[in-house]
């Protein structure tokens, strides 16, 4: 699976990339806004993860650039913003879910499943 992270903690960001190793996942990670909305146009990935508090740019600006050129890719907002108007506001610009740090990896790696099955038409009601 493909993954794009956008994250501006590098350690933060090594520590993702170790997880989703770990389940055979390809990540390629950038820690600018602008270049995530670039990588996010020029290629396909499975799902895009994405922090909101970036150098250059809000995530939530990463966010509304790409569902404005019509990128379908999922996202996956992983945040410390924890706030209920936070989540809603992801939510809003596009985001498929949204994700408090810390997480869980095995949480981190079912909700990626999760939303790669069901932006692939596989999702199957209980």
């Amino acid at each position: 699976m493909r993954v794009l992270l956008i994250e501006d903690d590098a350690t933060v960001a090594q520590s993702i990339e170790l997880m989703l190793k770990s389940e055979s996942f390809v990540t390629y990670a950038t820690d600018l806004g602008e270049e995530g909305v670039d990588l996010g146009k020029l290629y396909d990935y499975d799902i895009i993860l994405l922090d909101l508090n970036l150098p250059d740019m809000s995530g939530y600006e990463v966010l509304r650039n790409l569902r404005v050129a019509k990128i379908q890719t999922p996202i996956l907002v992983l945040s410390g913003m924890a706030s209920i108007e936070d989540k809603v506001k992801g939510l809003g610009f596009g985001a498929d879910d949204y994700l408090t740090k810390p997480f869980h990896k095995d949480e981190l790696v079912a909700r990626i499943h999760a939303i790669v099955r069901r932006s692939k038409g596989h999702a199957q009601s209980v």
